[in-house]
């Protein structure tokens, strides 16, 4: 077994020697700074230090290392406490009595490892090897941390194709592939439509300092969903109450029924309001109007019409707008071109081509398909803007803008403000309540006044709790969104051409000549140009 070498103090008639034990069968043997501290912390007259020092290296040690000349107190068995890994845990270091010295107790190592500022985790196994083999200049694990029983995410299983509305399959040459789109998953009454295994929070731990080390943060995600679904007596299951399809819009889960068109929305049809998804099979007419709460799906050509989705807008031949065109979703915009229209959605926006329109955009905006063009109009988003080309030879004016969060910022801030106000009013509510309550239970009178503030606050504080949670759950998701595009900038596979006006978080650059192959992003408060 192998045994570290160490030292010790021996007192011979009037005067001090070094003894030193060498190391046996592999053991460490201890360096000149190690004897050196030792002495210090018990205060030991001058000695020779070049004396020790070469004394050590010698590697000599048949006789001892006279020291100093005089009577020394003797010295007990001490031990040395060291706290390492940022408290996990301490390390203690014995050395042997000098002459006359006496041995340590259990109850002395104690009391010295915990003057050390170890308060938890010590290891009373190690303290009783010690005193049963005594091995010195040897690092003991005195103490060790508790360490933090971690927590657990919480997951959502969802049991339908969550990509199916908003990735339509993207062909080799960039375009998007509209004929097996695949955006409409069907369900059966009844059936389960996700499970939430909710999210476990950790146990902190403690270190041998006695502070509490904290476990990770978890996610804690909760089950979002719309009309026509149950949620389980557990809530942690989502069924369907109806047959119909189901969709994922900004993680809330929607099912609808579908209301097909069998050919134009136009006079025969008039305008469609309709709660579920509606699917037209032809155009929709100029001058016509869809309202719907779940996707619109449109097979031929959108002209000045109106689009208003609570889910995804696709147009497989896309919006000819005649400056009349509108489209409005709260989920994803998949077109094969829109030209001379607005565009307003929540998610992202796929197209061939962006031709004088105005876009705004909270998600990412790809234009890749053969030709890939944004040209003339506005085209705005929080996220990054991915495109073949911008602008053209004709010159017409283009803007293409990823935008400054700032607002939603300030969004999150004004949010804030208002969970606070709600929480102080709650809390003065209960409160004055439970003051009211205590004086019906001593059996005093409750005045009038009294009277009608419980009425008031039976039915304020729900409406408050509701408020709360709903703008406290808005408020994570624009903070979500915030990160989520921290890094957003405009990706140009082809060219950029004089004239457009780019502008990346409220930094500006007019193209004052083309350029191919680039990637925009903020630089201060310049807008820098790297090639891709």
């Amino acid at each position: 077994m192998a045994k570290n070498g160490f030292f010790s103090l021996e007192q011979i008639e009037e005067k001090v020697y070094l003894k030193v034990t060498p190391p046996e069968d592999g053991g460490i043997m201890f360096r000149t700074d190690e004897v050196t501290n030792y002495l210090d912390q018990i205060k030991f007259p001058d000695y020779d230090l070049v004396a020790l020092d070469t004394y050590i290296k010698g590697n000599d040690f048949e006789n001892p290392l006279y020291l100093w000349t005089g009577k020394m107190i003797p010295e007990t068995e001490r031990v040395f406490v060291h706290i390492t890994d940022k408290g996990m845990k301490a390390l203690a270091r014995f050395y042997p009595p000098s002459t006359g010295g006496s041995l340590l107790t259990e109850n002395e190592i104690i009391s010295d490892v915990k003057m050390a500022g170890v308060k938890h985790g010590i290891r009373r196994k190690a303290i009783q090897h010690f005193l049963e083999h005594h091995e010195y200049c040897h690092d003991y694990i005195i103490a060790v941390a508790t360490q933090p029983v971690q927590g657990r995410d919480a997951k959502i299983k969802y049991y339908f194709d969550v990509n199916a509305t908003a990735k339509p399959k993207l062909n080799e040459d960039g375009s998007v592939d509209f004929h097996q789109l695949g955006n409409i998953r069907d369900v059966e009454e009844g059936d389960k439509l996700a499970t939430l295994t909710p999210a476990i929070k950790g146990t902190a731990g403690i270190n041998v300092l006695g502070k509490k080390i904290p476990p990770q943060k978890v996610k804690v995600k909760r089950l979002r969903f719309g009309r026509d679904i149950v949620l389980s007596e557990n809530g942690c299951n989502l069924y369907s109450k109806i047959s119909g399809h189901v969709t994922l819009v900004d993680d809330m889960v929607m099912v609808s029924n579908i209301y097909r068109v069998p050919a134009n929305v136009d006079s025969s049809t008039g305008d469609i309001q309709y709660k579920g998804t509606v699917e037209v099979a032809g155009n929709v007419n100029t001058g016509f109007r869809i309202e719907a709460d779940g996707d619109i799906v449109v097979n031929g050509v959108a002209e000045g019409a109106v689009l208003i989705s609570g889910g995804n807008v696709v147009l497989k031949r896309g919006m000819q707008g005649m400056d009349k065109g509108e489209i409005v979703a709260k989920g994803n915009v998949t077109a094969k071109f829109l030209e001379n229209c607005t565009v307003s959605c929540q998610g992202s926006l796929k197209a061939d081509a962006i031709l004088h329109s105005h876009v705004e955009c909270r998600e990412n905006i790809t234009v890749r398909g053969k030709k890939g063009m944004i040209n003339g109009g506005h085209v705005e988003t929080y996220g990054t803007i991915h495109a073949t080309a911008l602008g053209s030879t004709m010159g017409a004016k283009t803007e293409v803008i990823v935008k400054n969060d700032t607002d939603l910022i300030i969004q999150t801030n004004d949010m804030k403000e208002r969970i606070d106000e709600i929480q102080a009013e709650m809390e003065k509510i209960t409160k004055v309540s439970e003051g009211v309550r205590s004086l019906v239970e001593a059996g005093e009178e409750i005045s009038p006044e009294q009277l009608q503030f419980m009425k008031r606050a039976a039915k304020s504080k729900p409406k408050l709790a509701r408020e709360l949670k709903n703008i406290s759950l808005e408020r994570q998701d624009v903070l979500e969104r915030i990160e989520r595009h921290k890094r957003a900038c405009i990706k140009v596979e082809a060219a950029v051409y004089s004239g457009v006006d780019v502008g990346v978080k409220d930094a500006h650059r007019k193209i004052s000549e083309n350029i191919s192959r680039c990637r925009m992003v903020r630089d201060g408060a310049d807008v820098k140009i790297d090639s891709l």
